[in-house]
């Protein structure tokens, strides 16, 4: 709470800080306490992250539970409940970079523009869902924002005259992200159609509704924008692997495969470090190959160097 840390985070160290307590009662008998912390040492807890291979956990979720660990006890130190941190001289796993998996151009736009069967029904009866769904599907691909953050959207957030949205992303962390002229389309159409149908469009209020509204006044749940891109994605035979958040790393991809900037990319994704960003640059080098022979100066004169070098050498040839 105090780090400002999003409620996911908090709920996943959470389970972790209770896993280990967990495992703590089943080895000593002793229900974990705070009173208790200044005795745990460093072998209990290589102990622990054995249990945790047992388990057969994967190496990230045991990255994290010895970082919830770690937290506790500086959060513990300082408010003076313990005088060391033994999790300091825990190595935790190391785990391999795992590359973003984007689906292609081609199948992107498939998903955003084609609609399955049962859509096409409920344009006719509800066309106000119908261009709710297909504002979803752009501002997903076109703004490249989690699900989190595009089911949280306050009408107060967009600003159209500027073409742009503000996001509140991981840790409330403010970030604006561009929208693309088809996005802004979809997106007038639908809150035109949306105002029809609750009225004025208040500034707190969110932008994604349930169909359900107004008799339930809540915002669209990211299961149904989850089961929206699965319809979308079984209708077309698509791999299973294209989901929401893939959707996202298509957005960052095809920007760096076009020629966009790491710096540029990093802002409107709101990474918090550019090495996570630098994770899309290992999906294409060819392309990243392309645009530096397309732009480098070094890249042109090298290029020149060698063909001055291929007709002095058949010049020579031809006169001996």
């Amino acid at each position: 709470m105090e780090k400002g840390a999003a409620v996911n985070t908090r709920l996943a160290y959470q389970r972790d800080l209770l896993h280990f307590a967990r495992f703590w009662h089943q080895s000593t008998g002793e229900e974990l306490t705070v009173a208790l912390a200044q005795r745990i040492r460093p072998t209990h807890l290589r102990a622990y992250l054995g249990h945790c291979l047992r388990e057969k956990l994967a190496k990230s979720t045991m990255q994290r539970r010895v970082a919830a660990i770690r937290s506790w006890f500086v959060y513990l130190q300082r408010h003076g409940r313990v005088t060391g941190n033994p999790a300091r001289l825990i190595a935790t796993p190391k785990t391999g970079i795992r590359l973003p998996r984007a689906p292609s151009e081609e199948d992107t736009i498939r998903l955003i523009e084609i609609p399955a069967p049962g859509e096409a029904e409920r344009a006719q009866d509800q066309p106000w869902l119908a261009a709710r769904d297909a504002a979803i599907m752009e501002l997903l691909y076109g703004s490249g924002l989690r699900i989190g953050e595009l089911c949280g959207l306050d009408h107060g957030r967009l600003q159209m005259a500027m073409r742009e949205v503000r996001v509140i992303g991981k840790g409330n962390k403010e970030r604006i992200v561009p929208l693309s002229t088809v996005s802004l389309a979809t997106l007038e159409r639908y809150l035109g159609l949306l105002k029809n149908r609750v009225g004025v469009l208040e500034s707190d209020k969110p932008v994604f509704i349930g169909q359900k509204w107004p008799e339930l006044q809540q915002r669209l749940n990211p299961r149904q924008v989850q089961r929206l891109v699965q319809q979308r994605r079984r209708w077309l035979g698509l791999p299973e692997k294209i989901t929401p958040h893939a959707l996202r790393h298509a957005f960052a991809t095809h920007l760096l495969q076009a020629g966009a900037d790491l710096r540029s990319i990093q802002e409107m994704l709101g990474h918090g470090s550019l090495s996570t960003t630098q994770r899309y640059t290992h999906l294409d080098r060819a392309g990243l190959a392309r645009i530096y022979d397309a732009a480098h100066p070094r890249a042109h004169k090298r290029e020149t160097g060698r063909n001055e070098v291929e007709q002095a050498g058949e010049k020579g040839q031809s006169n001996p």
